[in-house]
C-alpha cells in the first residue's frame, strides 16, 4: 500500500504542473530601465588599483 503522504505530495505536484502550464502569461511586464531607451549603454565599475590606497565616499565625491 502507498503512503499517504507519497500520494498527496505527487498529487499537489502535478496539481502545481498543470497550473502553472495552463496559467495565461503576464501580459504588463516591467521592463528593466535601460530597455526603455534607445541607446543602451553599459555599467563600467572602476576599480582602484591593489597598489593605491582606497578613498572614501567623501573624498571622491569632491574629486569628481
Amino acid at each position: 500500500m502507498l503512503d499517504v503522504r507519497l500520494v498527496t505530495t505527487s498529487l499537489a505536484m502535478l496539481l502545481a504542473l498543470l497550473s502553472v502550464a495552463l496559467a495565461d502569461p503576464a501580459k504588463e511586464q516591467a521592463r528593466p530601465a535601460g530597455q526603455g531607451s534607445a541607446e543602451v549603454r553599459p555599467i563600467r565599475v572602476i576599480l582602484p588599483a591593489p597598489w593605491e590606497p582606497a578613498t572614501r565616499q567623501v573624498e571622491a565625491q569632491s574629486v569628481k
